[in-house]
């Protein structure tokens, strides 16, 4: 009997264009979740400070910190934060392959 063998499928190298086009639509995608999540999360901060100066405090204070002290809304805002600015880089990396003439 004879073994089957593995098929190659990256046989040729990687495409910068299509690598941009999953680039820019990861990064879309990040962005579209974690960036209503920030907004939310700043709201409820928002609420629970009083005051838009004492939520701007909280929500700079709640970002100089580690992860690892935030409970509640204050780890939500962080990680969505996160989320965010990670979604704005990957979308930047897509727009940067995309504009490259290779």
């Amino acid at each position: 009997m004879a073994q089957r063998q593995p098929v190659s499928t990256c046989d040729r190298p990687l495409d910068p264009a299509a690598i941009a086009a999953l680039a820019e639509r990861v990064g879309l995608v990040l962005i579209a979740v974690a960036l209503p999540v920030a907004v939310g999360a700043f709201a409820g901060l928002t609420l629970t400070a009083g005051s838009l100066s004492a939520a701007i405090d909280a929500a700079t204070a709640t970002l100089s910190g580690p992860l690892t002290t935030k409970q509640g809304l204050s780890w939500l805002f962080y990680v969505s934060t996160l989320g965010t600015a990670l979604g704005c880089w990957v979308l930047g990396l897509g727009l940067f392959l995309d504009g490259l003439d290779l």
